[in-house]
Formats: structure tokens, C-alpha cells, sequence
């Protein structure tokens, strides 16, 4: 095995369950999309668990990681209600903040750690 191969084998082993929460009672459909995801927004829908609570997770190693969510069709610079990593017997919520985009909105990032 080299270094390259070990390096993933390493990092997947790392990766780590985040959860993306968002209120919107009134939405008819959620996506959500990042630099996890290569910012393909109809990949990765979110699923309503209770009435106006859209939830997605997706497993990420460390890093930072940019992101957005797709209301109705319609980019969202609302924030998200938390963004949580889960554990055996806890949550705990991620560090981030938003950072400007190229097309003068914004994004919101995320650390995993």
C-alpha cells in the first residue's frame, strides 16, 4: 500500500456523521448542496422528520467544507437551525460561520473536526 492509498484509508476511517438541520415550515423541497457533494444540488434532498424540520447527513472527514441549501428552487441565505456531529451518546454542534461566494451571496462553511 502506498503512502496515497494510505492517507484515504486513514481519512476514511475518520470521517465523522453530520447533520444539516433547517426550519422551514412552508418549503415543499430542500436540497442541500456543497463543496462535499460538488455542489449538485438535486443529489442530496433533505427529508422533513418532523413538520417544518428538513434534515440531511453526510459522512465528511476533517476539513472545512462550504455549503448552501435550495428552498423551493431558490438559493437560501438563511441559516441553518444547527449543524451536529454526531457521537455514540452525544451531539455536539459544529464551529462556522458564512463566507462570500463569487456570485456576491453567501455561503455557509462548516469545520469538522
Amino acid at each position: 500500500m502506498d503512502d496515497q492509498q494510505k492517507r484515504r484509508k486513514f481519512l476514511a476511517t475518520r470521517e465523522k456523521n453530520v447533520e444539516f438541520i433547517l426550519r422551514k415550515p412552508n418549503a415543499m423541497k430542500v436540497h442541500l448542496a456543497g463543496e462535499f457533494n460538488y455542489w449538485e444540488v438535486e443529489s442530496l434532498p433533505m427529508e422533513t422528520k418532523q413538520e417544518g424540520i428538513w434534515e440531511a447527513a453526510v459522512k465528511l472527514p476533517p476539513g472545512r467544507y462550504e455549503y448552501k441549501m435550495l428552498v423551493d428552487d431558490a438559493w437560501t441565505e438563511e441559516p441553518p437551525c444547527t449543524v451536529m456531529m454526531g457521537g455514540s451518546c452525544f451531539k455536539l454542534i459544529l464551529e462556522g460561520g458564512q463566507t462570500p461566494n463569487p456570485f456576491g451571496t453567501l455561503n455557509y462553511f462548516v469545520w469538522v473536526k
